[in-house]
């Protein structure tokens, strides 16, 4: 009786053994066996000619006036800011072409220094009341453009770049509305003017004024008080506040993806007025100021933006089939039930079951109603009580049967046993070769005769857990088919 409960005692060690070794593994296997499986369904197709929407791109950069008047610090990024809101959409076959609708606000502003001098110097122009006033050249203008383009890109060219240059030219039509600031709040000086002197200050009383000695030096304020379109300081009659520009764009699209791109630009204007400052070659010669060029006015806006193409179709898709479609996947095994109780072999824990039975559903096993580990269709007694022990049929052993086997106990020859797998983990994994023992387990044979013994097998696993031996699990899982297989 000792001796069946320790074998029994061993068995279920190595079992628990075992499965300790085995539990870490399953969550990554199917993990991994979930994963492949979804990457036969899932598949990636380019579309065929998908239809491309308007892009809508946001952005905002720096306006710079290049006309008569210009600031002494000349730069594309020297002015003042301006927005820009653009629709685009593809023309053309090969679709190298777009068409751009376009708004842009901001503001332009310039002085020069050497103008305004000058302007000072010569006769002065009245009002309308002939009183002289002081003109300068600085002015300030809100600019509203509306527009189109056509562009060419040239990714056809930069093929499989996220780096594509483009260049546009479109028409727009500006309205704008110069503002000039001539004079000086809260001055002294009760004219107000500001006064441009040859040493290149300006200063709140004219340089030979008799009150040049107490002049200050003085800044221009924020305060764009005279509307120079109908202040005709010059006689030359009111003009209009609205003109047409030729923009030419120049710059590249950075693309992030098929739907998101960077762009960076910049725009050159060639106005079809020489007045939006408020300045002409024309006045110029006429007041005999300097004549800085004999072209209409231009300006530029350097900008920044982003396009995002929310509406196109796009370039490829990914697609979920319902069944996967490998050339060398063999559906035959998938797909086998050997023993046709309506579960799949890969999944069923009984692949033998015989023909007609009932089986579970998740485990393909039959059914065990009284779960005295003899299966329904070969249980003679169904309704065995929990605990009790069975005999091969299932029917219940009588305690008189039970004593009688622990009592007329007969040796039996190895010869005679054969060893029947519960489980997988009891079948064996390795073959040995008969009656030679494997060199790493020659010290569990510690009588040296040649063969492993229960005793022997039974204190290697106690060193192990004791920390005593030197194996590692696999090698007592090793061992353990070893001494069944001996």
């Amino acid at each position: 009786m000792a001796e069946m409960l320790r074998k029994y005692y061993t068995k279920l060690l190595l079992a628990a053994l075992t499965i300790t070794l085995l539990l870490p593994s399953i969550p990554s296997m199917a993990q991994n066996e979930e994963e492949y499986y979804q990457s036969l369904l899932d598949t990636i197709v380019e579309v065929m000619n998908p239809v491309k929407k308007p892009v809508i791109s946001i952005g905002t950069g720096i306006m710079t006036f290049w006309g008569d008047v210009q600031n002494r610090v000349k730069s594309p990024i020297n002015g003042n800011f301006g927005f820009k809101v653009n629709g685009s959409a593809l023309v053309g076959k090969k679709q190298h072409f777009k068409i751009n609708l376009f708004a842009i606000y901001g503001k332009l502003s310039a002085h020069d220094f050497d103008i305004s001098y000058n302007m000072q110097q010569q006769a002065l122009p009245v009002d309308e009341l002939s009183v002289p006033v002081y003109p300068n050249s600085s002015f300030k203008t809100e600019s509203f453009q509306i527009g189109a383009s056509l562009e060419y890109d040239f990714g056809h060219i930069f093929k499989g770049k996220r780096f594509k240059p483009f260049i546009a030219v479109g028409l727009s039509t500006m309205f704008y509305s110069p503002k000039g600031n001539l004079k000086l709040s809260n001055s002294a000086n009760p004219s107000n003017y500001y006064y441009f002197w040859s040493d290149g200050t300006m200063r709140n009383y004219g340089e030979t004024s008799p009150e040049a000695a107490t002049a200050t030096i003085v800044h221009f304020d924020k305060d764009y008080e005279t509307d120079l379109s109908t202040a005709d300081l010059f006689k030359e009659g009111s003009y209009s506040q609205r003109t047409f520009t030729i923009p030419v764009d120049l710059g590249f699209d950075f693309y992030l993806s098929d739907r998101v791109a960077f762009r960076v630009g910049a725009s050159v204007n060639y106005a079809f007025t020489d007045m939006i400052d408020n300045y002409s070659s024309d006045i110029a010669k006429k007041m005999s100021y300097p004549d800085k060029n004999s072209y209409n006015d231009i300006f530029s806006f350097t900008y920044f933006s982003i396009n995002l193409d929310l509406f196109s179709d796009p370039k490829a898709l990914l697609l979920e089939r319902v069944f996967a479609e490998a050339g060398d996947f063999d559906y035959e095994v998938f797909f086998t039930d050997e023993d046709n109780d309506g579960v799949l072999d890969r999944f069923d824990l009984c692949p033998d079951t015989p023909e007609g039975v009932a089986v579970n559903d998740s485990t393909g096993c039959p059914f065990d109603t009284d779960n005295d580990g003899i299966y329904d269709h070969i249980d003679v007694e169904n309704s065995t009580p929990e605990g009790a022990t069975v005999d091969e049929q299932g029917a219940q052993l009588s305690p008189e049967t039970l004593s009688a086997m622990f009592t007329n106990i007969n040796a039996v020859s190895r010869k005679e046993i054969r060893l029947i797998p519960l489980a997988d983990i009891w079948t064996p994994t390795r073959t040995f070769t008969p009656g030679i023992i494997p060199d790493k387990f020659r010290k569990v044979d510690s009588d040296a005769d040649g063969y492993i013994s229960f005793q022997e097998l039974l204190k290697t696993i106690d060193d192990y857990f004791d920390d005593k031996s030197e194996f590692k699990p696999e090698d007592i899982y090793e061992l353990n088919d070893y001494f069944f297989t001996q």
